[in-house]
């Protein structure tokens, strides 16, 4: 369906794949790459990082400007980008295709612990550039089971980082195993709806952490876990809350939009999430949408429909007005928004 300006699915494949990894000062994610990277799954990842810490080194540091490159033994390389990280990123991109550093095919981003991924999550989103080359697959936080409780109750940053996540990560929960179930209630109040894994000794299946087409990318898209996780518990009371939107019928994508423009606009701010796999009049396979905030990705035709049959779901990830709003709202625009 070109004339709504949708990307198709091998266009979407065509893309580097990203997954965002945010987490608060201290909360593991350094040690969590060392032990990915060990991983053979993840030769030919990029790891670009704020802070260049106890990252092993392989080889000596390529020096390019004000960016340290480490080229791992395994073809993986792990990058120290000075200066705004969008701008730091094409960089990156633009060393790749002129040869002067490996062609990796797949990259994690990690922030400082003090950032907000948001802002670079909506560039991977929107930036006309960036979305061309790059299509956002994840964002995975991890939380730090000896002080994710403090940090939650203190830090905005750190509330921020795990209402975002479309995968949580405990840390540390081997030497705090008391503590682990106190942080992982506390870290409910903000994310009701992302699977939460256990590292232990900053240990992790990366299959079980990362989407199957950041490793492959033809993988059944309609497998991508960043769209469909658990909706929560409903009866959970936290800061945050998550909604299913579903319809049996094919939806008149311009009177959607139009939903959705309105739900986004008028709550950019409490609405964190937006993804959905959905069944457009006149598309013979799902259009897939994601969002963060009121910043909306290219919406991507797939060429099949998953076992199971053709119904549009949308999750919301937002307060809980937001999401008491967006139900209401839905149901009322719903029988316009179908196709007859």
């Amino acid at each position: 369906m070109k004339r709504f300006g949708f990307l198709s699915q091998a266009s979407d494949r065509a893309r580097i794949p990203v997954v965002l990894l945010s987490g608060f000062l201290g909360s593991g994610k350094t040690t969590l790459i060392n032990v990915l990277l060990k991983d053979p799954r993840m030769a030919g990842t990029a790891v670009a990082v704020n802070e260049f810490g106890a990252v092993p080194l392989d080889r000596d540091l390529i020096d390019h400007g004000d960016d340290k490159t480490v080229v791992m033994a395994n073809g993986c390389l792990c990058c120290n980008l000075a200066g705004d990280m969008e701008d730091a990123v094409m960089r990156l991109f633009s060393r790749r295709e002129g040869g002067e550093v490996p062609r990796f095919d797949r990259l994690i981003i990690e922030p400082s612990g003090l950032s907000d991924p948001a802002p670079i999550a909506q560039a991977i989103l929107r930036n006309p550039v960036m979305s061309g080359v790059f299509r956002l697959e994840a964002i995975v936080t991890t939380v730090d089971a000896l002080f994710g409780a403090t940090q939650l109750a203190r830090h905005p940053e750190t509330r921020k980082q795990v209402a975002l996540a479309d995968r949580l990560v405990l840390t540390k929960g081997d030497v705090a195993d008391a503590d682990a179930d106190a942080v992982g209630r506390a870290v409910r109040d903000h994310n009701p709806a992302a699977p939460m894994l256990r590292a232990d000794h900053g240990a992790v299946d990366a299959a079980a952490l990362f989407p199957p087409s950041f490793f492959d990318p033809d993988a059944p898209a309609v497998s991508r876990s960043v769209l469909f996780a658990d909706d929560g518990d409903p009866d959970h009371v936290g800061r945050f809350a998550s909604v299913s939107l579903t319809a049996d019928g094919a939806l008149l994508w311009r009177p959607f939009e139009a939903w959705l423009r309105g739900v986004r606009l008028g709550h950019a701010e409490q609405l964190l999430r937006v993804k959905g796999m959905l069944a457009i009049d006149g598309c013979a396979g799902p259009v897939v949408v994601q969002g963060v905030h009121h910043v909306l990705n290219a919406p991507v035709e797939l060429d099949a429909w998953p076992a199971g049959g053709r119904k549009s779901r949308l999750v919301l990830i937002a307060d809980r007005a937001t999401i008491d709003a967006a139900r209401q709202s839905w149901i009322e625009a719903l029988p316009a928004m179908t196709a007859p």
